[in-house]
């Protein structure tokens, strides 16, 4: 036993200085990226319609999670196959420079974002086995502070610089790029510590990918999904409460950068400042006290707290507007620095959430799986919540489409809390 023991914290130890190396370059690409909508509307004189294409296309990527579980737990290497997805992926940042196009830009970060969709659940076998349930969420939540630090270092630095030239995008984003693929080269060394059930290294594979191969991808996850939503009830009603609170939060992705620059007027520097600064120093202070206060246990309840704070956070950032009309502020910036920090404050919570709260719900040979189902979902609901926040701006005002997503926040929070009690009660 004392072996045992002895062996998981080398384990444990390995992989949390892999994941701090990983969360240092995922930093570094985050906040290069982060103000990718701004720079399409800004620079590039995008429309409100391609604003809202380009939330839609990178919203929506998160479907193909499902098949990235299948083609890495079905390969002969798992690192390998990592590593050729994600350099493909970060090569179209690397490749942005070439033309001075929305449209060529928005594909560019639509197909990367697609392709990092695939490895997104694999990150969850690392942390369900190379973590022991005692430390999971602590050691997730350093490693995120530590990533959290770098964007808004870089999220600021890039701010500063567009707004001295528009046209730096097309120097950092290759850099974003290169630092991408330092991200997956590290979850690759971690994927092939876990001490997971995966055997595939341990095949020999007479065929390639073939026809019926392809088609046990395609569907095969289709099947679980509808598998495990029939066998596991409560991860249903988890998934559906969640769901509202994605809506609400991409209801407002095409919304927020209109708002932004047109109706507040604002520079790069102060939205770089309230998306850098400020939203990621409130996730640096709090996420430790979140990843404490998240355990190991049901996440119904702690998911009902953040989302009902996240309902304050489009209520006081459209408010920006309404006192300024009224003449009772002349500093805009200072009401959207405010409604940043709260939406920094329950995002830390709910980064948490969504990484490891499918964990609980979990087998221990379906972790991928139930997390491919929970970031597909993310997709499902991308695929036309970016739509549904871009046409409440048409047909009515800007202003409904934040009333909106604040509704389905609270909505979200009450069904939460909702399903805790009756967890509680059973």
């Amino acid at each position: 036993m004392d072996k045992i023991d002895s062996s998981l914290q080398i384990l444990e130890k390995r992989t949390f200085t892999l994941h701090l190396i990983s969360q240092v370059f995922n930093g570094i690409a985050i906040g290069i990226i982060l103000l990718q909508d701004v720079i399409l509307k800004k620079t590039l004189g995008g429309s409100n319609f391609q604003v809202m294409i380009l939330t839609f296309l990178v919203s929506s990527s998160f479907l193909f999670s499902i098949y990235g579980s299948e083609l890495v737990n079905r390969s002969r290497s798992r690192a390998r196959t990592i590593l050729i997805i994600g350099v493909t992926a970060k090569f179209f940042l690397i490749i942005i420079p070439l033309f001075n196009n929305p449209v060529f830009y928005i594909t560019c970060i639509a197909i990367g974002a697609y392709l990092d969709a695939l490895l997104l659940s694999i990150w969850n076998i690392v942390f369900k086995h190379n973590y022991t349930d005692k430390n999971r969420s602590k050691l997730y939540s350093y490693a995120s502070s530590l990533q959290t630090l770098f964007v808004v270092i870089v999220t600021t630095v890039t701010g500063y610089f567009l707004d001295i030239n528009g046209n730096i995008y097309k120097v950092i984003f290759p850099v974003a790029g290169v630092f991408g693929i330092l991200v997956y080269w590290s979850l690759a060394r971690m994927i092939t510590l876990s001490l997971d059930d995966y055997s595939g290294k341990d095949k020999v594979h007479k065929s390639h990918y073939n026809l019926r191969l392809i088609k046990d991808i395609a569907i095969l996850p289709l099947r679980n999904t509808l598998r495990i939503f029939k066998e596991n009830k409560a991860f249903l009603r988890f998934e559906a409460y969640f769901f509202l609170y994605g809506m609400a939060f991409m209801v407002l992705s095409p919304v927020i950068p209109v708002f932004l620059v047109d109706d507040l007027k604002l520079s790069y520097s102060p939205i770089s400042f309230a998306k850098g600064m400020i939203f990621h120093t409130a996730l640096i202070l709090v996420t430790p006290i979140m990843g404490r206060y998240h355990g190991t246990g049901n996440p119904t309840k702690f998911c009902g707290y953040v989302f009902s704070i996240l309902a304050l956070f489009p209520l006081v950032l459209v408010s920006a507007k309404y006192f300024a009309a009224a003449g009772l502020i002349t500093n805009t910036e200072i009401t959207v620095y405010i409604s940043y920090f709260i939406f920094g404050f329950a995002m830390s919570g709910v980064t948490i959430a969504w990484t490891l709260s499918s964990i609980f719900y979990a087998p221990k040979n379906e972790v991928s799986n139930y997390q491919a189902v929970h970031i597909t979902l993310t997709g499902v609901r991308g695929v036309f919540s970016p739509a549904l926040g871009y046409a409440v701006m048409k047909i009515f005002e800007i202003e409904y489409s934040f009333y909106l997503s604040a509704f389905l926040f609270m909505l979200g929070g009450i069904m939460m809390w909702k399903e805790s009690k009756k967890l509680t009660k059973n």
